[in-house]
């Protein structure tokens, strides 16, 4: 139901549909929607210039070389929103509205590299201390737990709808990408 209200209330608005290690920076009005595990995503939004940012990160830290347009490290993921909002529209890091989405614990084991914490825990610790060296702090959090979530982003307003998902698809969906980054 949330999501049929979502779409009636803005019935013109493309439908994106951000995938794991991307990300999304634009002044053009869209939903973005993206299934959160473990992963986070970060939503940036400026009132006055109507510019939204979205990304969904998967690993806390960089540990190899991503390709390009691919950015599936948190640790990198955010400072690079940040300067892309600073150099194509002006807009410093402290008058954006910052909101945190996922990291839930839908899996028992962890991924290699993420030092024996739950890898949904290890994302949001590199989120926020990513957004600390800006001096930013989240006004929305809604992260951890044993469940998924589907996000809605309105990259105009900035508003966030935010749908629990079935654990099982929120397993399967990690499974996938524990056994993309095993290899």
């Amino acid at each position: 139901m949330l999501q049929t209200s979502l779409f009636v209330s803005y019935p013109d608005l493309p439908i994106i549909n951000l995938t794991p290690g991307k990300l999304l920076i634009t002044d053009q009005p869209s939903i973005v929607s993206t299934i959160l595990g473990s992963c986070v995503s970060l939503c940036l939004h400026h009132e006055r210039f109507r510019v939204g940012a979205i990304c969904h990160g998967m690993l806390p830290r960089q540990t190899k070389i991503p390709m390009p347009q691919y950015f599936p490290y948190l640790d990198t993921v955010v400072p690079h929103m940040l300067e892309t909002m600073r150099s194509r529209y002006g807009i410093a890091p402290s008058e954006l509205q910052v909101k945190l989405f996922g990291g839930a614990s839908v899996l028992q084991t962890s991924l290699p590299g993420a030092n024996g914490f739950a890898i949904g825990q290890e994302n949001i610790a590199a989120a926020l201390e990513a957004l600390a060296r800006f001096g930013l702090v989240p006004g929305v959090q809604k992260t951890g737990g044993t469940q998924g979530y589907k996000i809605f982003f309105n990259t105009s307003t900035g508003e966030v709808f935010v749908r629990r998902i079935a654990p099982n698809l929120a397993k399967g969906f990690a499974r996938i990408m524990k056994a993309h980054f095993a290899h």
